[in-house]
């Protein structure tokens, strides 16, 4: 099943709540991502971050310059236990 996020907002400390298309609300936050640096670091400055926004019908979450999350690898973040796949490399 494909996640589809409805809703993006900003919040403190480069965080970011997604609604999704089944009522379920997510939180995550950006600050282990932007730590990463390289392509990612433009996400610390509060202007740029702010300007994340839907695409592909909800698919994924995006920022200018092509700097893009998808849907389904934002839910599996905050829920890693839903993530048969991830539990099946586990288990192998």
């Amino acid at each position: 099943m494909p996640y589809i996020i409805i809703s993006v907002t900003t919040e403190t400390d480069y965080r970011l709540r997604l609604v999704y298309s089944d009522g379920s609300i997510v939180v995550v936050d950006f600050t282990p991502i932007i730590q990463q640096g390289g392509v990612y670091s433009c996400l610390s400055e509060p202007e740029f971050f702010s300007q994340v926004s839907l695409a592909q019908g909800g698919r994924y979450i995006q920022w200018p310059n092509e700097l893009d999350f998808c849907a389904d690898s934002l839910w599996f973040e905050v829920h890693p236990n839903n993530n048969r796949f991830r539990v099946a490399a586990i288990h192998s």
